[in-house]
């Protein structure tokens, strides 16, 4: 400091001997500065894990791949069209020269119907998959098994039920409620389960019109994802699927990727490889797929929600800060005027206050960012898991570390910080220096 310019050594010195103001002004900094990074952070986690939740949940992976129409729910073909014998061969052969690029695939088959078990019956809708490759594309979630056991670990002749499903046709688990781990996923442990009935019934039209059935073993409970689906979702093995429905049609290639931020190239040029076979095909990440639509509005709103708290955190921190600066210089209008007497200029004193203000933002910015850290990891490893509404998996709450807010929080709050110290010092030196010195 003694080779710093003087009004700077002032600054500081000011900083240390008005201790009261200095403390109050930090603290009000520090508080918005730790408000704002951890509302930020909280968001972008909830965010980010939502989204990653929900596609690992449903094998979304990072591409979609289906017949084109396939989806197209106003033309009421959504789940109808399949691919057939040409797609598949030509699918396989492109995935099999561009394996450098692909993690994991798996084959989906849509199909519903009714489940009925003895006296209980409702109406189903069944993801049918190659047990072992949706394991893969669930990552986190591999073991999705509430009560039971996972798919990848049942016979061929077995099905998985939503909890909601499963209490309709007399499912239900026994026992403890299911472990869970930190993050909300399950702990990989068979868990007991008791049914009315072992089997259930599986009645739908296969491709022809005709009415068939099958009869697999319930083998476990999953977890839904939402309510609405949790009543009425069916996981089974592929093979099964396509037996129920008598077809050997597909409904589309899900791929996991080793560089997700490829995903909407890769998929523009499959769509190409095939044109150029006369075959139309559509390939686009989850997020643009209609299986993603009502996430994707979740989180539209999850925005506004985030944009409309922001700007409340903000203009809250912005305001206690402005509101205590303010008071600290207005509370030293009498040293203003001390200063004014002994020869300092109004623009020297002016600078002095927005020097002293930069130096408490500063300071107050360090403290506020070790507190955010602290209060992040102390709640990331506290493993907190929460039910959100119509969710029915448990979220863990979270906070991202995010430089970049706490570069912009620091330079909103000091630039708050100058200001109100410039303003009300500016007002105390235009002052008559009389007046000055006699305010109380």
């Amino acid at each position: 400091m003694r080779s710093s310019p003087p009004l700077l050594r002032i600054a500081w010195r000011n900083v240390r001997r008005n201790a009261r103001h200095s403390l109050g002004s930090m603290l009000a900094i520090a508080v918005g500065f730790v408000a704002i990074s951890l509302f930020d952070g909280y968001m972008t986690f909830l965010g980010e894990n939502s989204a990653n939740m929900f596609a690992e949940m449903f094998m979304l992976g990072d591409l979609m791949i289906e017949p084109a129409g396939a989806s197209d729910v106003d033309q009421g073909t959504a789940g109808m069209v399949l691919l057939g014998e040409r797609e598949r061969a030509f699918l396989d052969g492109f995935l099999a020269d561009r394996s450098g690029e692909v993690e994991a695939r798996m084959r989906l088959l849509y199909a519903w119907g009714v489940a009925s078990a003895g006296k209980a019956s409702a109406p189903f809708v069944a993801f049918a998959f190659d047990p072992l490759e949706g394991a893969r594309l669930r990552r986190r979630f591999a073991w999705n098994a509430v009560a039971g056991r996972p798919l990848q670990l049942a016979p061929e002749s077995s099905v998985v039920l939503g909890m909601g499903l499963g209490s309709l046709l007399d499912c239900e688990p026994a026992g403890h409620a299911a472990a869970r781990r930190r993050d909300g996923t399950l702990i990989p442990e068979e868990r007991p389960l008791a049914c009315r009935r072992p089997r259930v019934q599986l009645v739908a039209s296969t491709a022809s019109g005709q009415l068939n059935v099958v009869e697999p073993e319930v083998v476990g409970l999953i977890d839904g994802g939402t309510t609405d689906l949790d009543a009425k979702l069916a996981n089974m093995p592929l093979s099964l699927a396509q037996k129920l429905l008598d077809t050997k049609g597909l409904s589309m290639y899900l791929l996991l990727l080793r560089d997700p931020s490829r995903a909407s190239a890769f998929g523009r040029e499959l769509e190409r490889a095939a044109a150029a076979k006369g075959l139309a095909l559509h390939a686009v990440p989850w997020r643009e797929h209609t299986a993603g639509v009502e996430h994707m509005r979740g989180m539209k709103v999850l925005g506004v929600f985030r944009s409309l708290m922001a700007f409340v955190v903000v203009l809250i921190a912005g305001m206690t800060v402005l509101t205590t600066m303010a008071k600290a210089v207005s509370e030293r209008t009498r040293e203003i005027g001390t200063l004014r007497s002994l020869g300092f200029l109004r623009r020297q004193i002016v600078a002095l206050f927005a020097l002293e203000a930069a130096l408490l933002a500063v300071v107050a910015s360090a403290i506020g960012l070790v507190a955010t850290l602290a209060l992040a990891a102390a709640t990331n490893a506290a493993g907190i898991t929460y039910d959100a509404g119509l969710l029915a998996q448990p979220i863990a709450l979270g906070v991202r570390y995010l430089p970049r807010t706490w570069s912009a929080a620091a330079v909103f709050l000091s630039t708050v910080a100058a200001a109100a110290a410039v303003l009300p010092a500016r007002r105390a030196a235009r002052a008559r220096i009389p007046d000055a010195l006699s305010h109380t």
